[in-house]
């Protein structure tokens, strides 16, 4: 039972930064503060900037939920989230490297941030509750 507790941890904390992260965009392309999917192409440094702060804004979020639900060592937990999104993070790179010309950081940067946000998102979580 224990481990079902573990994996949901995990998956809710996954769950949570995908699904901010794409609420997140909907609301950016319907105010045009980004442009249309069909044109990526327009995406400027500053919007990949952006879009890196409110994922590393969202993978923080998404791991103190899951150390929060951990049936026990939360920062584990936490990080175990910021593997997948490391993992996660590296696919979509690779799949989407030909696209990003010219804002090649911004792919390695998610691969870059993934494992830190998540610890820190642990971290908090084990402070708030060592506080209370």
């Amino acid at each position: 039972m224990k481990i079902l507790r573990s994996i949901g941890a995990v998956v809710a904390g996954f769950v949570a930064v995908v699904v901010l992260a794409l609420l997140t965009d909907a609301v950016l392309m319907a105010t045009h503060v980004f442009p249309a999917m069909e044109h990526p192409e327009l995406y400027t440094d500053t919007l990949y900037v952006l879009i890196t702060f409110y994922t590393a804004l969202y993978s923080a979020v998404g791991a103190y939920l899951t150390a929060r639900l951990a049936p026990s060592r939360p920062i584990t937990h936490a990080l175990v989230l910021g593997v997948l999104g490391l993992l996660s993070s590296t696919l979509g790179a690779i799949a989407m490297w030909s696209k990003a010309t010219g804002h090649e950081w911004y792919p390695v940067s998610l691969v870059l941030i993934a494992i830190p946000t998540c610890w820190l998102g642990g971290w908090l979580y084990v402070r708030q509750r060592s506080r209370a």
